[in-house]
């Protein structure tokens, strides 16, 4: 007769747990990207929007995926070339907005995981 002592069952979840933080990731990262151009886009004090083609470039340029085992996203100016020039010259719209969003990366990515279902 054998004992069955110190057994234990383990249903392993590990591959659901890194599916939902990847996507929390990707979200969260999104939700940054578009907060940082809309606070770009109502923040430069340096500069004027005239033609509304500085502030209208700036945008998500590539929402965040997942890539390589990392998630990356990309948002800036696109397809305005003067606004490197405003950007270094008269004052860091992009540079400061990157600044204030930045640090709620965190707090967004955890929203995420905690509206995801388990």
């Amino acid at each position: 007769m054998a004992e069955n002592l110190g057994q234990v069952k383990l249903h392993w979840n590990g591959d659901n747990v890194a599916r939902r933080i990847r996507e929390a990731s990707r979200l969260g990262i999104d939700d940054t990207m578009a907060q940082c151009a809309i606070t770009a886009k109502g923040s430069h004090p340096g500069w004027k929007n005239i033609s509304t083609n500085a502030e209208g470039s700036i945008m998500i340029t590539q929402p965040a995926r997942n890539e390589r085992g990392r998630t990356v996203g990309r948002w800036g100016s696109k397809g305005v070339l003067y606004m490197l020039f405003l950007e270094i010259k008269h004052g860091a719209a992009l540079r400061a907005s990157a600044d204030k969003n930045y640090p709620s990366l965190s707090r967004r990515i955890k929203q995420h995981l905690r509206g995801m279902a388990g």
